[in-house]
């Protein structure tokens, strides 16, 4: 299945899978997002799945926004699974 990214401000919108196949697209479309908003929400609701690429992706971007003194969220069914994922990443 195909990932679909939305953007409306700074609530980025997922929907369909995130993996190993869409990874690249989703890599693309946020680097560009992260180096020039200060303040982003990821809302997972409509994802499908999230292999351990798609989450390894995930992680990386929230040390890139702690790094950066970015502010990042992500919002949606599943939120919480990420959420204990990324509890106590290495982030130094």
């Amino acid at each position: 299945m195909a990932l679909t990214i939305t953007q409306k401000e700074n609530t980025i919108t997922l929907e369909g899978a995130l993996n190993a196949n869409t990874l690249k697209s989703f890599k693309n479309h946020f680097n560009v997002v992260l180096n020039t908003s200060k303040n982003l929400t990821l809302d997972i609701d409509k994802v499908t799945e999230i292999d351990a690429s798609g989450m390894h992706e995930l992680k990386e971007m929230y040390k890139n926004a702690i790094h950066n003194n970015n502010i990042f969220f992500v919002i949606g069914y599943g939120c919480k699974d990420v959420y204990e994922d990324f509890k106590y990443p290495n982030v130094a």
